[in-house]
């Protein structure tokens, strides 16, 4: 191994070198993002209350007004705490970038007593540590397309206006995903693997193309693609690098996700949920045509 070059071990190695080994992460550094992340956007929130206060007070509403008008000041206090949080953490990511660019690679996760060797894993913590925050609260409010739009403004994710992100695992940086494309509900997509607890970091970017579908529970690894108008079946598993094209078949499905005669979800139901599903679909067709 020459200067500066990074040592990779194999899972033996790994599992002898840490078998009595712990790791002690510096615990700082997250308690302060927690802070900056609650303090300043709550900032925010309570000055624009603030000012509706002074509005209600200088233009002397009335109470019953003021009454109905809370539901509405109270989903405008929601949306500009969302907003809010990724605007601060948009900061805190440039000057992380800053100290150390994120990249795609493979990088060695090696530890000593107080923390990682290589300064860019411990920015790649410090990073995603920072974005879970404010994925959580967007999904799990009022406002759950608002996903989308934190993980293209903090993260520089490129998701198209039209992509669907159900309530899935959601990808936090390096993904692509185009015009008409979705991840289904329980799916999972990720840019960033580790083999083994103590193992080597992956970091690749994971591409959904046009009108590509990852169905329900599947998961996607990093550096994976799916090209545009195809399908990934639920329960099916790419592995880091694999690539689903249409030349073959616009549906796939196993462990690991695979061409097969399926033309689609549907022939995977037993018959008679077939049949079900063609009556189904032909009242509808009838239902567009009148």
């Amino acid at each position: 191994m020459t200067n500066g070059e990074q040592k990779y071990y194999s899972a033996e190695e790994l599992a002898e070198k840490w078998e009595n080994n712990q790791v002690a992460l510096p615990k700082i550094p997250f308690f302060l993002i927690n802070l900056y992340q609650f303090i300043m956007p709550l900032v925010v929130v309570l000055f624009f209350i603030a000012l509706v206060i002074w509005i209600y007070d200088y233009f002397q509403i009335y109470m019953w007004i003021q009454i109905l008008l809370g539901p509405i000041v109270f989903m405008c206090s929601f949306f500009l705490l969302i907003w809010s949080m990724s605007k601060f953490c948009r900061l805190l990511n440039a000057y992380y970038d800053k100290k150390s660019p994120p990249r795609e690679g493979l990088y060695s996760r090696e530890f000593d007593h107080k923390n990682v060797v290589d300064p860019a894993v411990h920015y790649y913590h410090l990073r995603g540590f920072m974005y879970k925050w404010p994925v959580w609260v967007s999904k799990k409010s009022m406002f759950p397309w608002m996903v989308n739009f934190v993980l293209r403004d903090m993260a520089g994710n490129q998701i198209h206006k039209n992509f669907y992100y159900g309530d899935a695992y959601v990808c936090l940086e390096f993904s692509d995903l185009g015009d008409g494309a979705a991840v289904e509900n329980g799916a999972v997509i990720s840019s960033h693997v580790v083999d083994s607890i103590f193992g080597n970091l992956t970091v690749k970017k994971v591409t959904l193309e046009k009108n590509a579908v990852l169905n329900t529970t599947a998961v996607m690894a990093p550096g994976t693609t799916i090209e545009q108008n195809t399908a990934v079946g639920p329960r099916s598993f790419l592995p880091k690098n694999w690539k689903i094209t249409s030349e073959k078949s616009e549906f796939t499905y196993g462990i690991p996700a695979k061409y097969s005669d399926y033309r689609n979800f549907f022939d995977l139901l037993p018959e008679r949920f077939q049949k079900q599903w063609e009556k189904k679909k032909l009242e509808m067709e009838g239902k567009l045509k009148n």
